[in-house]
C-alpha cells in the first residue's frame, strides 16, 4: 500500500507519493529532519497539536510517512529460504 500525502496551501494543491521516492531520497530527507530536530521520538514528544504551528504538523506527517516507507521497503525483500509447510511424501 502506498502512502500519498495531499497538501493544500497558498501555492495550490500538491501530492507526495512516497512510493515514487528513491531509497536515497528517503534517507536524505530523514537525515535532514534528524539534523534539524533530533530523533523522531523527541520531536513527537515535543509536538503539541493545540499550540504547534501547521508547519510542524506537516513535518510530523511527512517524517512519519518517510519512516513507514523506509520500513516497508526493508521488509519486502526476497528471501532465499522458502517458508511454509512441507508436502507429505
Amino acid at each position: 500500500m502506498s502512502r500519498i500525502l495531499a497538501i493544500k496551501g497558498t501555492e495550490g494543491k500538491r501530492e507526495l507519493d512516497y512510493s515514487t521516492f528513491s531509497a536515497t531520497d528517503i534517507e536524505k530527507k530523514i537525515k535532514a529532519y534528524e539534523k534539524k530536530y533530533g530523533s523522531f521520538a523527541k520531536f513527537l514528544r515535543q509536538y503539541d497539536c493545540e499550540s504547534s504551528p501547521a508547519e510542524d504538523y506537516l513535518t510530523l506527517i511527512d517524517w512519519e510517512c518517510l519512516l513507514d516507507e523506509q520500513k516497508n521497503r526493508k521488509h519486502t525483500g526476497l528471501s532465499l529460504v522458502r517458508r511454509g509447510k512441507r508436502k507429505p511424501r
